[in-house]
């Protein structure tokens, strides 16, 4: 009798300790994140878009907050963030792309119990979608609205495309006087942002490479891009004719065909900022 009247509350203890634990452990499972460190500008601006702006507590140097958001602070540069930056900030998680590192920082956060998110750099309308769909679980935000604007977007960008009698041919470039032309080819954010706005890429191969004076000519881009960061240093383009007169003999350099493109939405990949930036670009290549 002693053994079964102290055992009864043992057993009635445990069953309520257990069940206790198991309330916890489920309320802290499906809690939506307070605490976010958003790295990389496409990433930030779904964060946004998705309605987590209340939780971010920090971003990196790469992205470009609206002017009316709260100040937060900014903490590196996604390829080189800091640990003990971020740790200040007490995150709970951290998102961002696939170059997000480096590598041994993101490991130490792990190890301080920050979860960790990686979203591939989307190339395409789908990838995107399916990163807003992602974000949107891990925010436990939903994302009905928003990626219903992105594919109202979506669609209206391949009738945009549809619509231009040829796919001109476009140059994405990166210059510096005395240092020549690096040109954006295949599975770069410059070369995305060409296809969805209705160009074909005047190179073919893959990352950035330096162009020869050679291929300046042979590639006939139709039109040249670079980047806002570049725009006053290009001077809008006058300066690549002074750099490279061979330009001149382009149709682009014929007709003074450069264009700046917004450098934020070139960012980690295609964004919502990649989606204004391609229509803008569209209109140009059809002539409006």
């Amino acid at each position: 009798m002693m053994i079964c009247s102290k055992t009864l509350p043992l057993k009635h203890s445990l069953r309520h300790f257990l069940a206790a634990a198991v309330f916890l452990f489920a309320g802290t499972a499906t809690a939506a994140p307070e605490r976010v460190i958003s790295t990389g500008h496409s990433i930030t601006e779904l964060v946004l878009a998705l309605g987590a702006g209340d939780s971010l507590i920090a971003v990196d140097s790469s992205t470009r907050l609206p002017a009316d958001f709260k100040k937060v602070p900014v903490i590196g540069y996604y390829r080189q963030l800091p640990v003990e930056g971020m740790l200040s900030q007490n995150p709970q998680l951290l998102i961002g792309g696939e170059q997000m590192g480096p590598a041994n920082t993101l490991t130490l956060l792990e190890n301080a119990g920050v979860k960790i998110v990686k979203l591939p750099e989307a190339e395409n309308g789908e990838q995107l979608i399916a990163n807003i769909d992602r974000l949107s679980k891990v925010l436990e935000k939903p994302a009905t609205e928003l990626t219903k604007h992105v594919v109202a977007q979506l669609r209206e960008l391949k009738r945009a495309r549809t619509s231009l009698s040829e796919a001109p041919r476009i140059l994405f470039v990166r210059a510096q006087e005395g240092r020549g032309l690096k040109a954006a080819g295949t599975g770069t954010s410059p070369d995305s942002l060409i296809r969805m706005a209705g160009g074909v890429n005047a190179v073919e191969f893959s990352g950035y490479k330096q162009l020869s004076d050679e291929a300046l000519i042979e590639l006939r881009p139709d039109w040249i891009l670079f980047s806002s960061d570049q725009d006053a240093q290009l001077q809008g383009g006058a300066a690549l004719l002074e750099w490279q007169p061979l330009l001149k003999l382009t149709p682009a350099g014929k007709n003074g065909a450069f264009c700046s493109v917004d450098g934020f939405a070139l960012l980690g990949g295609m964004g919502l900022a990649s989606l204004k930036e391609a229509k803008k670009l569209n209109e140009k290549f059809s002539g409006n």
